[in-house]
């Protein structure tokens, strides 16, 4: 469990979300980890913060590269199978994964945009996980289908070169950054 801090923090991160102005409200928002050897926990953080504020939520997990090749997924709904996510009764915090497809070329498909359009219309609010920048081109195919991007960054490790390029890539491609997260400070904090 998170301390109390910590979910204080994803609190103000998902009324933020929920209050930001623009031309429409953000539903989907994709969290990129920039510079990182592992991913973070801040898109599971967030999405949970939204479950327990009662939002029903999708966390939507595109880094094929993780297929397990067992469960259907994301990749299946973009895939030639046809394969569509049917909602359960289940309020709060949904996980969909990667699916059995494990080809990540998908992200860049015709279809990628039109499955997230219909699978963001059944949640309050979906967000979206990928690959890490810059070690993958998932976030540039991503990007610019959800309605903001959140990029995270690693205090004492990402430096601001790759930062700022990670942001330039995305709003290259009409990507809407939302903001930088930071986490994991430094043991010698001053």
């Amino acid at each position: 469990m998170a301390n109390t801090g910590t979910l204080e923090t994803y609190r103000s991160l998902r009324d933020t979300i929920k209050n930001a102005t623009g031309d429409k409200p953000l539903r989907s928002i994709l969290i990129v980890d920039v510079d990182r050897k592992s991913p973070s926990d801040v898109a599971v953080q967030l999405a949970e913060a939204f479950s327990d504020a009662g939002e029903r939520c999708a966390l939507i997990e595109t880094n094929f590269r993780n297929s397990d090749g067992q469960k259907p997924g994301l990749s299946d709904m973009l895939s030639e199978s046809g394969a569509t996510y049917k909602p359960g009764e289940s309020d709060g915090l949904i996980e969909i994964g990667p699916g059995t497809v494990g080809n990540p070329d998908l992200l860049a498909s015709k279809s990628f945009p039109t499955v997230l359009v219909d699978l963001v219309s059944q949640f309050d609010y979906a967000i979206l996980t990928c690959d890490g920048y810059p070690g993958s081109g998932d976030a540039i195919a991503v990007g610019p289908a959800v309605d903001a991007v959140i990029l995270v960054i690693s205090a004492g490790v990402t430096g601001r070169e790759p930062a700022i390029r990670a942001r330039d890539a995305l709003e290259r491609v009409g990507a809407r950054i939302l903001g930088m997260v930071m986490i994991e400070r430094p043991r010698r904090w001053f």
